[in-house]
């Protein structure tokens, strides 16, 4: 067989490779889309904490909420709707803080699941090019003169079939990979804002005197 071009081989896979060329380029348009959302989540940005913290434990309810305004990332959010909730409403500060916490969470979590989907449906896709290559190939050896066929043929048939198979594989083992790595962002960052508000509870000025209260006890 002479060297085929990859244009001039999905060529050769038929009408069926172009689902699967367009979950390829679902799957890119998502992966782009969801690196420039954590890009610009600034998950690495923890140079407010202090300064928000330090404010925090002198009762600047406002401070602190300023401080962590400097921030564009899903931790200082979180702390500053729990912030607003300690200075009004102090019982209700964590079940707001784990309101906002979902609301990030959901955010930066978007086409998750559809990746999931699609790195699930391009290997069925390649699988069903191939079944119609392989019906197709045996349709045209019935209806060949005694169902007589050369080698040549036959096997031209079947790797063009399996064309498809390997086509859809190409695109879901990428798109698993993109699927797996933002899951574990998604989780790192889940993490991250736990931790941060169980460092702000800690040194709320309303904890503070209950810490004390409870060993003068």
């Amino acid at each position: 067989m002479q060297d085929l071009t990859l244009y001039e081989l999905l060529a050769q896979a038929g009408w069926t490779v172009v689902p699967i060329y367009l979950c390829s380029v679902f799957a890119v348009a998502i992966g782009v889309r969801k690196y420039l959302d954590l890009r610009a989540a600034q998950l690495h940005d923890t140079a407010w904490i202090e300064p928000a913290l330090d404010r925090l434990r002198r009762g600047d309810y406002e401070g602190a909420s300023e401080a962590a305004g400097r921030s564009r990332s899903p931790a200082a959010a979180v702390i500053r709707g729990l912030v607003r909730a300690l200075a009004e409403r102090p019982e209700h500060a964590e079940a707001e803080a784990k309101r906002v916490g979902m609301e990030e969470l959901q955010r930066l979590g978007r086409y998750n699941r559809t990746l999931a989907l699609v790195a699930e449906i391009a290997p069925l896709l390649g699988l069903l090019g191939t079944v119609v290559g392989m019906v197709d190939l045996f349709m045209g050896i019935q209806s060949s003169a005694h169902g007589n066929v050369e080698m040549a043929q036959l096997s031209s048939g079947i790797w063009k079939a399996l064309l498809t198979t390997a086509a859809g594989l190409t695109v879901a083992v990428p798109t698993l990979a993109l699927h797996a790595y933002f899951r574990s962002q998604l989780d790192r960052v889940r993490a991250q804002l736990t931790g941060v508000v169980q460092r702000f509870m800690y040194v709320a000025p309303g904890e503070e005197r209950a810490r004390r209260g409870a060993r003068a006890g």
